[in-house]
């Protein structure tokens, strides 16, 4: 197929000016829109959403350096496998010096959940090493956790709290595609069940891995609601992931991967974000890639990108963190254990991409997260509205110029077309 001209319009612009010209006649108003106060009022200071490296720099790279390159992409808190109090402490000091928090990992802790009869006495002892230090933002205890480890998990997120109520205690859970002998009982949801109601964590984190180099895992989404309702069942926070390490069947992270990941986690009501991993991992397991930095602490290939979309977060970070996950809907093709458009809205209808519809509020004002799950291609959708909404103003994450939609009171269809990059997001305050 020959290149086309620069002056010759494509199929697809042309799609656009005849959906543009049909809603222009059907009552729809474009205009370039400010952002809403209500975010400018989220945005201007006050607590940072957490966004952490899962591992940060090891023992080799503690560094102003290689803390500055955290920071710098746009991380909050950093969580790195160091073990010994001495290598916490200084990293303790360098994440201060960076404007940093530090997840701590201590391998006193991982003793004691090694050894069920061992004393809980010892964290008496870790807990003086660190709390008082202005960098601290919580303790490791492990990742991944069988269910015959719920009870002494238990013990130790209680006895933590009580010697240090201002800072959590970190457990990580598997995804939905572990297996029976991983989890420890027969279904996933019965894991996350008895591991909330056991181990009584501050908040539920999890991982989920689903850009193969085969295509989107089918449970993905299913896996996002399913921590989403048992979240929000016990008021809890949700702490969730991206991948940007190559290895095994993962491929190579493109911005499209990462934005796809990370936007699809806030539209499922995530307060915490997390980069599986910062470092590159070491061994030959896995066949892994580059991390974000090197084994010498150089930036790698998807540095660069953590850092846009990063700081496209931080754009409305503090209205993040405000909102309340009313609703999370899906348009067809239809994820496996999701939600379709529902009459109520605020979106009813919707076609020409495949969507993930996030429904939050923030006191009375209510806004709307959509994601192109298509991380290979872009699209064009079109959004019906319900009647009730009169105007949808775009919040702007990103270097797209935001729009601000209105309708006549006379209009019944409200509809707006608008585009999507891979994996792209964009968040409207509807009113």
């Amino acid at each position: 197929m020959l290149p086309s001209s620069p002056n010759r319009p494509t199929a697809r612009s042309l799609l656009l000016l005849a959906l543009g010209a049909f809603l222009f006649v059907a009552g729809l108003c474009f205009a370039a829109a400010d952002q809403p106060d209500a975010v400018k009022s989220a945005s201007a200071g006050g607590a940072r959403l957490p966004i952490m490296t899962w591992p940060g720099p090891d023992a080799s790279l503690l560094n102003a350096e290689t803390f500055r390159l955290v920071a710098e992409a746009g991380f909050s808190v950093n969580m790195s496998f160091l073990g010994s109090r001495d290598a916490n402490l200084k990293a303790l000091d360098l994440a201060w010096a960076a404007g940093l928090k530090l997840m701590v990992q201590d391998d006193r802790v991982a003793k004691l959940l090694d050894d069920p009869a061992a004393p809980l006495d010892a964290l008496a002892a870790v807990v003086a090493d660190y709390k008082d230090h202005p960098a601290l933002y919580g303790y490791f205890i492990t990742d991944e956790p069988n269910a015959s480890k719920f009870e002494r998990l238990g013990a130790i997120v209680a006895r933590l709290k009580a010697l240090d109520p201002a800072h959590p205690s970190y457990i990580n859970l598997f995804p939905t595609y572990a297996n029976e002998t991983q989890l420890g009982t027969p279904t996933y949801e019965e894991h996350v069940d008895r591991f909330l109601e056991t181990v009584r964590p501050p908040f539920l984190s999890f991982d989920h891995y689903p850009v193969t180099a085969s295509g989107l895992r089918p449970d993905y989404y299913r896996n996002l609601e399913t921590v989403r309702s048992m979240a929000l069942a016990r008021r809890l926070d949700l702490w969730a992931f991206t991948l940007v390490t190559p290895h095994a069947v993962y491929p190579p992270p493109t911005a499209a991967h990462i934005r796809l990941q990370l936007w699809s986690d806030i539209a499922y009501g995530a307060k915490a974000l997390q980069y599986f991993t910062f470092v590159t991992p070491g061994g030959t397991d896995y066949n892994w890639g580059p991390g974000l930095i090197d084994k010498d602490g150089r930036p790698g290939p998807a540095y660069g990108i953590a850092r846009v979309v990063n700081a496209e977060i931080r754009r409305i970070e503090g209205l993040i963190l405000r909102w309340r996950s009313v609703a999370v809907y899906q348009t067809d093709p239809l994820p496996a254990g999701t939600h379709p458009l529902a009459a109520d809205g605020p979106v009813p209808g919707a076609s020409g991409a495949p969507l993930v519809v996030g429904v939050m509020k923030d006191g009375a004002n209510r806004y709307v997260v959509l994601v192109n799950r298509d991380y290979e291609h872009p699209r064009t959708a079109i959004i019906r509205w319900t009647p009730d909404v009169r105007e949808a103003r775009e919040v702007e994450i990103g270097s797209r110029r935001p729009v601000r939609l209105g309708w006549p009171d006379d209009r019944q269809d409200h509809l707006c077309v608008l585009e999507f990059e891979p994996g792209e997001s964009r968040v409207l305050q509807v009113r």
